[in-house]
């Protein structure tokens, strides 16, 4: 058996990496808001949906994933603006919540902003971020954070 297929093979027993878990959740996301967004009317179960997987992600985030990479100066100014762009989300998310429910029009602009918003910070971590961080951690580091990260979610959704 080669090396590389060995390493695939043992890859797939140590569970997935942060960069999987985190696009899956990009992408699951992405489709919560599509409803919204198709559909283009405001419906709270699918905002509240939405709201609910955003703070756990951006939660798991903040205190497993971006802290491993702010200190680098490869990564540094990157982590910083992704801080900064789940700043954006949590006071449009905040917004959102303080706004008049009955006014429709509004509250379906209200989370289209956010879904742009969401949009952007996924299309950059996951083209600039994600690419900086796999040169600073280590394939062991990536699989610790992965594991971890679905621990955080797990004791999050209870």
């Amino acid at each position: 058996m080669s090396e590389q297929t060995q390493t695939k093979r043992s890859s797939s027993k140590e569970g997935p990496n942060i960069y999987d878990l985190l696009k899956q959740e990009h992408k699951d996301v992405k489709k919560l808001f599509k409803k919204i967004v198709d559909s283009e009317r405001y419906d709270d179960n699918v905002y509240m949906q939405i709201k609910k997987a955003l703070q756990v992600h951006m939660a798991g985030e903040e205190k497993l994933f971006y802290p491993r990479l702010e200190n680098n100066d490869e990564t540094r100014q990157i982590t910083l603006e992704a801080y900064e762009e789940h700043d954006v989300g949590k006071q449009i998310m905040n917004d959102i919540d303080m706004s008049d429910k009955s006014e429709d029009d509004r509250m379906y602009a209200k989370v289209k902003v956010l879904s742009e918003a969401i949009d952007m910070h996924v299309k950059e971590e996951e083209d600039e971020l994600f690419k900086k961080a796999k040169r600073v951690l280590s394939h062991d580091d990536e699989r610790e954070i992965g594991r971890l990260f679905e621990q955080e979610k797990m004791a999050a959704m209870k």
